[in-house]
C-alpha cells in the first residue's frame, strides 16, 4: 500500500478501540469479517498481523484486490468473497489456499455500512440521488428492496420499518406504500423518498427516509440472521485466549451480541468484557459514531 492508496481508505468508527481490543500479535492470523474499505485490515497489517478478510460485496473485494495487491501477493492477506455467516467455510478455503492450518487469534465484526455503499445511487442505498431500489450488498442474493415493497403486506411493512429502522411513522409509511403500489410499482429510490417525505412532512436532523432505507437494507441483506449464524462460528474457529470484537450501530444487532456473549460467559466459554462506547471527541468529529457499541469476548 502506498500513501495515495491509504488516503482512499474509509476510516472506521472506533478504530483504535477495536484494534486495541484485538491485542494484535505480530505474525499471527486475524479475521476481518467485514472488510468494507479495508480500514481495520490496514491497521492490523501495519501492526504485523496476517489477515483473512471477508466481504460479500464484490465491489469491496475488487477494491481490496487493487489496494492491497502486494499483501495479497505475499499472502499476508487472504481476501475472500464470503458473508461472515459462512465463516467456517471461509477459514477452510483460506487454509486450502495457504496449504496450512491457521490459528485465529482474533475476529472483528463491524456491522456498519461503508460510506461508499451508503452513497451508491446505482445500487439503491442512497436517498440523495435516484437509482433502482436494489440494496443488495451481494448481487447473488435473490430479493431486492423493490420486490419487498411489492409483496409484503401492510402489517409486515409496518413491522419491518418499526423493528429494523426504529421508524415512529412506520404505520403511516406502510399504508402509503400499499396505496402507492396499487397505482404503480415502487422501483426507484426517489419514488420511495418522495412517498416518505409526503407522509412525514417535516425534516428532522436526519433525512426523513433514513430509517426506512435502513430497515429495507437490513432485511434485504438478512443482516440480523447473519449475525446469529456468524457468532457461533467465530467462537468455533477462534484459538484459545483469542478475542472476538464487534461494533454494532443498531440496537437489534447489539442485543444479539450482548446476549450471546453473556450466555458464553455463563457457560464458562470465556469472558464477556464491559461495553465500550465512542469517545466524546470521536462523536464530535464523526457524528455517525454516536450510536456505535463495541463489545469484546475473550475465549478460554
Amino acid at each position: 500500500m502506498n500513501d495515495t492508496q491509504n488516503v482512499a481508505l474509509h476510516t472506521p468508527v472506533m478504530l483504535s478501540e477495536a484494534i486495541e481490543a484485538l491485542q494484535i500479535k505480530k505474525g499471527s492470523w486475524y479475521i476481518d469479517a467485514t472488510f468494507g474499505r479495508g480500514g481495520h485490515t490496514q491497521k492490523m497489517l501495519e501492526l504485523g498481523a496476517n489477515v483473512i478478510a471477508l466481504d460479500h460485496d464484490q465491489e469491496a473485494i475488487h477494491f481490496g484486490t487493487e489496494h492491497f495487491s502486494s499483501e495479497v501477493e505475499s499472502k499476508r492477506i487472504v481476501l475472500l468473497r464470503y458473508n461472515f455467516a459462512e465463516l467456517t467455510k471461509a477459514v477452510a478455503q483460506a487454509e486450502e489456499q495457504l496449504s496450512e492450518k491457521i490459528e485465529i487469534q482474533g475476529i472483528l465484526f463491524d456491522f456498519g455500512t461503508s460510506v461508499d455503499q451508503l452513497t451508491s445511487q446505482e445500487r439503491g442505498f442512497s436517498f440523495t440521488g435516484n437509482g433502482p431500489l436494489d440494496m443488495r450488498m451481494d448481487d447473488r442474493l435473490g430479493v431486492t428492496a423493490a420486490q419487498l415493497l411489492a409483496v409484503l403486506s401492510e402489517a409486515q411493512l409496518k413491522e419491518m420499518f418499526r423493528d429494523y429502522g426504529g421508524e415512529v411513522a412506520a404505520r403511516a409509511v406502510a399504508k402509503a406504500v400499499v396505496a402507492e403500489r396499487s397505482r404503480q410499482p415502487i422501483e426507484t429510490t426517489q419514488q420511495l423518498v418522495q412517498l416518505i417525505s409526503r407522509v412525514k412532512h417535516r425534516r428532522d436532523r436526519i433525512h426523513p427516509a433514513t430509517k426506512v432505507f435502513q430497515a429495507l437494507r437490513m432485511v434485504v441483506n438478512s443482516e440480523v440472521d447473519n449475525i446469529e449464524q456468524g457468532l457461533p462460528q467465530a467462537l468455533q474457529v477462534l484459538a484459545e485466549q483469542g478475542v472476538i470484537v464487534t461494533i454494532a450501530f443498531h440496537e437489534g444487532e447489539d442485543r444479539i451480541v450482548k446476549h450471546t456473549f453473556k450466555k458464553w460467559d455463563q457457560e464458562q466459554k470465556g469472558t464477556a468484557h464491559p461495553l465500550v462506547k465512542p469517545s466524546i471527541e470521536e462523536i464530535n468529529t464523526n457524528p455517525p459514531s454516536r450510536s456505535a457499541k463495541l463489545r469484546i469476548f475473550e475465549k478460554n
